[in-house]
């Protein structure tokens, strides 16, 4: 329940305008199995409304009026300063949640930790604190404070725990895990430990003993969340039959369960059984009739198993949907387009106006036009898209420009991209985008200078580090400069596939064959790509391993039949593969 002063500044604000968005004073109550009168009633220091100095009052009512505005900056610092001034925990609670709302960690911290002074014994203030603590990598504090929780509420929820553990290194996490396994040795029934720890090796890649702890979960609280855990963890380690006979068996005993019955339909998805799939979903959908989300999926996967009637009727349900309507014509679009129906295609592309799926509507809506020899028609689809959606602009100019690239039409995208630099001559996307289409063109010169002047805007951009190492390196004999370009690119992103292909090229021109191949074999095995597998068959070419460079470019080609770059490496090393 929280403080009758923060319930005054509702039910005033309420006057005024309705709910803002975030967490109203019913959002923040305690659970129902708690006395109402008791989460703060027994505290020190609460405040009646009369007990609210005038200021503080003010700036409650401001901050809940500016919250009806979207002013959410105000809100929180209000919200704050009066928590921090008045101490009182009903104020900082709700300080806590706007803040945890709005992902503004140091003012949740801080306000957690008003709450939990103001109010020590309250199992939401501890929780809160804890949750705050894991995402600022205190995890031993916030251990300590679920520990006590713990001795006072034997079914105290740990959840804050595991749902911020993604924050930490696996070295914390591990420390986690041991401080769980010393609470488990006191408490080893425990079924919020036994979840939070099987969690916790999930995230460091401990699959099997994670899935030890969801069996032990399991087996003394037989739920239906517990089943999920181990037939998740079961499907990741391969287990999809014991998975989906598991989920099968649960869902006998709790039919209506969603949750459970999305989850055995995922699994059949990712076992390629794909109509068994679909009857889960048209079951979901009889149940919840109203759910958009679901009908889309049951429509996709329509699609997918060939029944293309009631996809497409399912998706033109969707259309009359405001929310859904932008996603559906995309699908319908891309129904008619494998038939194909041109025409049909690029309507209901066309009739995509906002979200995700704007801009991939604009680039098949140019493929398509493209495909037909429409060049003037796509030029005009993509003036007026910039027109509209002005908010786009910059990024409309570069799909136009690579699509128009892709067909040859290189000089017509570069004076594309020249226009659109001069409206925005330091955009880091547009120089590269020029610079991309240039190299087509082999103007090398060009393309280094608009590397360079990305360089110039952000050194540190690694992008544009490897594009310019990896071209000297392939196109030049530059190849010291390249390789300090590449290490620079690699030391910012360690695991990125593409440079590491880029630093093993670069290691190949310098004659470092071993260690080229070393780094060549470790991008293609992250990145099973055409140009990455010519790059390591050369390689290993150079150094009379022709059996296994032929394997190499071999299994590449199954993939990528129509790879330019993988022909002529072969036509100059190996012609005899290519007949």
């Amino acid at each position: 329940m929280i403080n009758k002063s923060v319930c005054l500044i509702f039910a005033t604000a309420a006057l005024f305008s309705g709910c803002s968005g975030l967490p109203t004073s019913s959002d923040i109550a305690p659970s129902n199995n708690a006395d109402p009168s008791s989460e703060f009633a027994a505290q020190a220091g609460i405040l009646r409304p009369t007990d609210i100095e005038p200021d503080v009052l003010y700036g409650l009512l401001v901050a809940e009026l500016a919250g009806q505005r979207s002013r959410y900056d105000i809100l929180l610092s209000n919200y704050l300063a009066a928590a921090k001034k008045t101490g009182d925990p009903g104020i900082a609670q709700r300080a806590t949640q706007i803040a945890t709302s709005l992902r503004a960690h140091k003012a949740a911290i801080a306000a957690a930790e008003i709450w939990h002074q103001s109010a020590p014994n309250s199992p939401h203030a501890k929780q809160a604190l804890a949750g705050q603590l894991v995402i600022d990598k205190q995890p031993n504090r916030a251990i300590a404070l679920l520990e006590e929780l713990l001795a006072s509420h034997k079914n105290a929820s740990f959840e804050s725990l595991t749902a911020n553990s993604q924050h930490l290194t696996n070295a914390q996490r591990n420390d986690l895990v041991q401080q769980l396994d010393r609470l488990l040795a006191i408490y080893p029934d425990n079924s919020q430990l036994l979840l939070s720890q099987s969690i916790l090796l999930k995230l460091n890649g401990r699959t099997a003993d994670a899935l030890n702890y969801a069996n032990e979960l399991y087996r003394i609280e037989p739920s239906p969340r517990s089943l999920a855990l181990k037939s998740r963890l079961n499907h990741q380690l391969g287990h999809t039959e014991k998975a989906l006979n598991d989920l099968q068996k649960g869902l006998t005993t709790n039919p209506a369960n969603r949750p459970l019955r999305v989850l055995y339909a995922q699994v059949l998805i990712d076992d390629k059984q794909l109509v068994a799939a679909q009857q889960q979903f048209a079951a979901l959908l009889e149940q919840f009739p109203q759910d958009h989300q679901l009908k889309l999926t049951l429509a996709l996967l329509n699609l997918e198993t060939g029944d293309r009637e009631t996809g497409n009727r399912l998706l033109q349900q969707l259309t009359n949907i405001s929310s859904m309507a932008d996603e559906a014509h995309y699908y319908l679009g891309q129904s008619f387009e494998k038939v194909p129906q041109t025409k049909e295609a690029i309507d209901h592309y066309k009739q995509v106006t906002h979200g995700p799926k704007l801009l991939p509507s604009f680039k098949k809506i140019g493929t398509l036009l493209l495909q037909q020899d429409l060049l003037a028609a796509l030029q005009k689809v993509f003036e007026t898209g910039r027109e509209t959606h002005q908010k786009k602009r910059k990024h409309l100019f570069i799909i136009e420009a690579e699509l128009l690239a892709e067909k040859g039409h290189t000089a017509t995208a570069v004076n594309l991209l020249n226009a659109a630099l001069k409206e925005s001559p330091k955009d880091i996307n547009l120089l590269y985008a020029r610079a991309m289409t240039v190299e087509k063109n082999n103007d090398l010169a060009a393309m280094e200078n608009d590397l360079r002047a990305i360089l110039s805007l952000e050194p540190d951009n690694a992008m544009a580090l490897n594009a310019l190492g990896y071209t000297l390196a392939d196109r030049t004999t530059r190849y010291q400069e390249a390789l300090a370009l590449i290490t620079r690119a690699k030391e910012l992103k360690p695991n990125d596939p593409a440079i590491t292909d880029s630093l093993g090229w670069a290691k190949f021109r310098l004659g470092n064959y071993e260690e080229a191949i070393k780094l060549l074999e470790q991008a293609l095995n992250d990145f099973p790509d055409h140009e990455v597998a010519a790059h390591l068959g050369e390689a290993l070419w150079v150094t009379g391993q022709q059996q296994r460079a032929h394997q190499i470019w071999g299994d590449a080609l199954q993939l990528k039949p129509d790879s330019i770059i993988l022909k002529r490496v072969i036509d100059r090393l190996s012609p005899s593969l290519n007949q």
